[in-house]
């Protein structure tokens, strides 16, 4: 058992049950029928019974649905209409199950083919879904691209491949492009196998011919490629989680721009020292970046103009990161809930749900 599933195992004791209402600490007293019934965050989370789920909750924190999960989830991408949401297996996965986002009823679970798994990522454009795959013997990457039906099936139509080993997250640019981190990892389950050997790497590749049109590193080949952000005009957050020695303490987040080289967010060595190496999601506003840190029970948030460290707060196992243009959410394993309104207002809240890594603002 990693230090991650230990932590939220102690959490889960001391949280307690799942409410089907408002949340302790409620985010909102007053909401009419409609509003409590639609939901405004989702995310994978740990069930009491030590089972996983997807969960659904409302702005005031009231879960609308919690849908059953045949293992660990990690993300989420959502239907280009909006009514399914696919939920991605963590790494090594073997399942993308699709929820009806009204309901939280199942409307299809879709296996990866026999000699791949799921890395836990995917995005949407039109009907098409791009999952990260990777080869079970070499770990070497390929974006299946799947169409996704009306019933909620998904129909596997081709691959991209010919990127790099050990990928996780992808992120839509445009209608041509896609980034893809790769984070240069051969594994066997979650065993790392090449640490001394790793070559990750920020990749740009074209949807329609699949070829790779841009690649960048970053000045230490162990910082791992984890996570990804999209911004205004294309701009790409890229996320890392670093392998070397706990002494060598390194910038974890940096920005690439559209006719630019990668350039590392800034912060000082105390503030990136809080971190532990590690950062889990990472998303923006379009003023500010966000990250957080469940090793290091803390978020941090940039300046997205000067990419200058302007907030850290303290949040145990903090865990989810979600934004829209003028506001952002995190969640955390403890619970414990991060709300930053369009008037830069930061509000601190407490819930009943074990939320897992990520989850998505609908």
């Amino acid at each position: 058992m990693n230090v991650s599933q230990k932590r939220r195992r102690m959490l889960l004791s001391s949280v307690g049950l799942l409410t089907a209402g408002v949340m302790a600490g409620g985010w909102r007293v007053y909401q009419s029928e409609a509003e409590r019934a639609k939901p405004a965050f989702l995310g994978c989370a740990k069930t009491t019974d030590g089972n996983y789920a997807v969960t659904a909750v409302n702005t005031s924190g009231g879960v609308c649905f919690q849908t059953p999960l045949p293992g660990r989830g990690h993300g989420i991408a959502i239907s280009n209409n909006k009514q399914l949401a696919y939920v991605f297996a963590r790494r090594p996965g073997d399942f993308i199950q699709t929820i009806d986002l009204k309901t939280g009823g199942v409307r299809n679970i879709t296996h990866p083919p026999s000699e791949k798994f799921y890395y836990g990522h995917g995005d949407v454009l039109g009907n098409q879904l791009f999952v990260v795959e990777g080869d079970i013997a070499s770990s070497e990457g390929s974006i299946g691209v799947y169409h996704t039906n009306r019933d909620g099936s998904l129909t596997r139509m081709r691959e991209i491949s010919g990127f790099g080993v050990g990928p996780h997250e992808m992120k839509v640019i445009n209608g041509n492009t896609m980034a893809v981190a790769v984070g240069g990892i051969r594994t066997e389950g979650r065993k790392k196998l090449n640490l001394d050997s790793m070559q990750p790497s920020l990749v740009m590749i074209d949807i329609e011919s699949g070829l790779v049109t841009e690649r960048y590193t970053l000045e230490d080949p162990k910082l791992s490629i984890r996570h990804l952000a999209t911004g205004p005009e294309g701009v790409v957050f890229i996320a890392q989680q670093y392998q070397g020695d706990a002494e060598n303490i390194l910038p974890l987040l940096a920005i690439k721009q559209q006719g630019r080289d990668i350039s590392p967010l800034k912060a000082s060595r105390e503030e990136w020292t809080r971190f532990q190496q590690y950062i889990g999601s990472v998303a923006c506003t379009e003023s500010q970046i966000i990250a957080t840190s469940p090793r290091g029970n803390c978020f941090g948030i940039w300046d997205l103009a000067s990419g200058v460290l302007i907030e850290m707060g303290s949040l145990v196992d903090a865990s989810g990161a979600a934004a829209a243009k003028d506001h952002f959410a995190l969640s955390a394993g403890s619970g414990r809930v991060v709300i930053q309104d369009y008037k830069k207002s930061t509000i601190f809240q407490s819930s009943n749900v074990i939320w897992d890594n990520h989850w998505i603002m609908l």
